[in-house]
């Protein structure tokens, strides 16, 4: 038996213990009760994300090029997932996968997510339609089971598939803009984050408003663009080239009527395109990738030497067909001796000597001032994400030396990319006036208020007399050099270009070839490159890029409305 002093012992601690349970229970229902209640309330407070659409994307005309559609993102909720193989079932005919392929998804998300530092996204499906997504919630409910999360988003969509993919860009899941018009304009386009904070269903607390993100109106013309990517296409096909380029350009604004790259990619694959090894097309070649022109800059030598007054059209040179300079042996692309020529001459059959011979005597520091006014060596600042600025030797550079001088006279030694030389030859059909190439022309805000952008002149970079003077000179070589690009009823002034095709620094027996002009050549209307990668059936310029210099001009002509000047 318990003795008297142990009984009153215990008598005492059960005492004390409940003293203390009532104590607490006091200070948690009395003291503390505000903060604990304040505390449940939140938990019954849900806060949810709302986005509204993001601004729609339209041709000059008002087709519309990009919207946003009501879509819905299934996630993975690790903490509820445990029947992976039944909602792998349920999951797999709604994302086109097999089942297998399904449940080691979700096994490999789970896993991931025991690490301390997961790295896979919980994203199983995204921009799902309404149907698809109640169908999959009703699947899962009928099996009673969870595992999956769904949110509202709103899908991006590009009605036309892949025409303009790559000028147009792609928006990832974020969303966020990349490439092209989508990344460049991105503020614009988005729409603010908006809040819903409720209790319950039928109790609202606050909301934060959004409203959907800019409406912008490009200068491309979609039945010009539809007909350029199917030209480039067939060129693809008939020359055998890896890839191309076609930007028709308006001369006096700088407004891009049509660009097209080949290979594209259609935007509304693009997500999907990251994750593969095909994720290389994500981006507008004619924007960011920089190659050796060849001899379309020679028009730019030739400009600038008659504006400095160091040559006229009548000015004889001597074509030696040979130059040595350190060690640098410079022959004309035909290997011939052309004796007493003229700039005409020089254009009409490509020579290469004689060009660098002027740009020699002109001296590296008027050389390079004039191709940097061209707009060499730095962006153009088109409105497009991703834009590359080409690389241009100066005699600052420690690499430089006066064969750069020469070779860079004709096009070569230097890179640039299709932007920059089409805007580069257009100085001459515009006067001499270097404009900013732009793609889109308003913004159509959400209060209604219209943006409009306005040309912008760069520079001045020769005279107006010069630019005519050569133009000139281009249209008579250009009957005589490559008379397949001419067009009936309008006069056409154009270059051809080939340069050499270098793999990880080693020269191939592949070319790059283009060809850019514009017409009516007496009073420019629009500037036209093409721009062809490798072609298997000719390794120069005029066989491959001019007939389809030709086809675009004339097309172009026809959908612009642009009457012919001579009979």
């Amino acid at each position: 038996m318990l003795s008297s002093r142990r009984l009153t012992m215990l008598a005492i601690s059960i005492g004390l213990t409940f003293s203390i349970a009532f104590a607490r229970a006091i200070q948690v229902q009395v003291v503390e009760s505000p903060k604990y209640a304040a505390a449940a309330y939140d938990q019954q407070i849900e806060t949810r994300i709302t986005l509204a659409p993001r601004g729609a994307i339209f041709d000059r005309s008002g087709n519309p090029l990009a919207v946003s559609n009501r879509a819905y993102i299934v996630h993975v909720d690790a903490r509820t997932l445990t029947d992976t193989a039944t909602v792998a079932t349920a999951l797999a005919p709604i994302i086109g996968k097999r089942v297998d392929e399904a449940q080691r998804r979700l096994e490999a998300i789970l896993e991931d997510r025991k690490s301390p530092t997961p790295t896979l996204s919980t994203i199983v499906a995204y921009n799902l339609s309404p149907q698809a997504t109640s169908q999959l919630t009703q699947t899962l409910r009928s099996l009673a089971r969870g595992g999956l999360v769904v949110d509202e988003t709103w899908a991006r969509v590009y009605p036309y598939g892949p025409i303009a993919g790559p000028t147009i860009g792609f928006v990832s899941l974020q969303p966020m803009g990349y490439s092209g018009v989508e990344a460049y304009y991105n503020a614009q386009l988005s729409s603010p984050i908006g809040q819903r904070r409720e209790r319950s269903r039928l109790e609202l607390l606050a909301i934060t408003p959004t409203h959907s993100g800019a409406d912008l109106v490009l200068t491309l013309d979609l039945s010009l663009q539809t007909y350029v990517e199917a030209r480039l296409a067939q060129a693809i096909q008939d020359t055998g080239a890896s890839g191309g380029t076609i930007i028709v350009l308006e001369t006096q604004t700088g407004a891009v009527l049509a660009s097209a790259s080949w290979p594209g990619y259609d935007p509304n694959r693009a997500i999907e395109l990251a994750g593969s090894p095909d994720a290389r097309l994500l981006r507008d070649p004619a924007a960011s990738d920089a190659y050796e022109p060849g001899s379309v800059l020679k028009v730019l030598t030739l400009a600038t030497a008659l504006d400095l007054g160091q040559v006229t059209p009548q000015t004889i040179f001597t074509d030696t067909g040979r130059l040595v300079i350190h060690n640098k042996r410079i022959y004309n692309s035909d290997r011939g001796r052309h004796g007493r020529v003229t700039i005409e001459d020089i254009l009409a059959h490509s020579l290469n000597v004689p060009t660098a011979q002027i740009a020699l005597e002109m001296g590296a520091e008027a050389f390079y001032q004039r191709f940097r006014l061209f707009g060499l060596g730095h962006r153009t600042g088109v409105d497009l994400g991703n834009e590359a600025s080409g690389v241009l030797r100066t005699p600052s550079d420690p690499e430089w030396s006066r064969a750069d001088l020469a070779t860079n006279s004709y096009g070569q030694g230097l890179t640039a990319t299709p932007y920059q030389v089409i805007n580069a030859i257009n100085v001459i059909a515009n006067d001499g006036v270097l404009m900013q190439p732009y793609v889109v022309q308003q913004w159509r805000a959400t209060n209604g208020e219209i943006v409009r952008k306005q040309p912008v002149p760069v520079a001045r970079v020769i005279s107006a007399q010069t630019a005519r003077a050569l133009r000139q000179v281009m249209m008579r070589a250009t009957r005589r050099g490559t008379p397949r690009a001419l067009v009936k009823g309008y006069p056409v002034a154009g270059k051809t270009g080939t340069a050499d095709w270098y793999l990880n620094g080693v020269q191939l027996e592949t070319t790059i070839v283009t060809y850019v002009g514009f017409l009516p050549a007496d009073d420019p209307r629009i500037t036209i490159l093409v721009k062809l990668d490798q072609p298997q059936s000719s390794q120069w310029s005029a066989p491959t890029t001019v007939p389809v210099f030709h086809d675009v001009a004339e097309r172009a002509c026809q959908i612009l409305g642009i009457p012919p000047t001579m009979a």
